[in-house]
């Protein structure tokens, strides 16, 4: 077995395991096993409600949302054109998946006191879905993304932004989470899952393109 089919291999056995434990996540959602955990999450972080903080958390929220993807797409056509379309296709696609599962599962929104309108279900989280795949597909162009042949201290500073700016996406996709559970129109569960199905969805997109590239999508890496 030669190493691509290894590689391969790895990479459908990933994505089993990560589907998997999505399945558990609306398994043990369904059984209420996520109760306690939730209402401890909710109850530390209401400590720290407050009007700046709401402003805020829902400016970290609006990067979640349809209409923030929406220009973002607009701009990434205009800029990036063929991987601008590749980027919304992925984005429009893991939306309407998530939608799919949200009126499957059809958990209601929490019973607590929100600070944010929101008239869909809760379970999985679609803003969680959303950041994580936008995140993880320009974290994939930024990592994957080859210069010319530079000197080491180029190399070395070059290196030293992509940390930087992976960092910030973290920390950008972290608050977008955070912020869910904070206004209160989600669980930490929904999150977890938004998370979980948000990598799954991720890794078998990569696993078609790389393995079959039908179509020249984001990840899709020139050789």
């Amino acid at each position: 077995m030669n190493r691509f089919k290894m590689n391969k291999y790895k990479n459908m056995f990933l994505i089993i395991i990560v589907f998997t434990l999505f399945l558990g996540e609306i398994v043990l959602v369904n059984n209420s096993y996520f109760i306690n955990i939730d209402n401890n999450v909710y109850n530390i972080i209401k400590t720290i409600i407050n009007d700046r903080n709401t402003i805020i958390f829902k400016a970290f929220s609006f990067l979640g949302t349809e209409i923030f993807v929406i220009i973002l797409c607009i701009i990434l056509i205009v800029i990036k054109k063929g991987r601008g379309v590749a980027f919304t296709a992925i984005m429009f696609v893991s939306t309407l998946l998530t939608q799919a599962i949200k009126i499957i599962i059809a958990r209601p929104r929490p019973n607590i006191n929100p600070l944010a309108i929101e008239n869909s279900y809760s379970f999985p989280s679609g803003h969680t879905v959303t950041i994580v795949v936008l995140v993880g597909i320009l974290l994939f162009w930024l990592w994957q993304e080859k210069g010319s042949k530079k000197k080491k201290e180029d190399k070395n500073k070059k290196l030293c932004k992509k940390i930087i700016l992976t960092i910030i996406l973290i920390f950008i996709a972290f608050n977008v989470m955070l912020s869910r559970i904070y206004l209160g129109v989600h669980y930490f569960s929904d999150i977890l899952a938004g998370i979980t199905f948000g990598i799954f969805y991720l890794l078998s997109t990569h696993y078609y393109i790389y393995n079959y590239e039908k179509v020249p999508l984001p990840f899709k890496i020139k050789k």
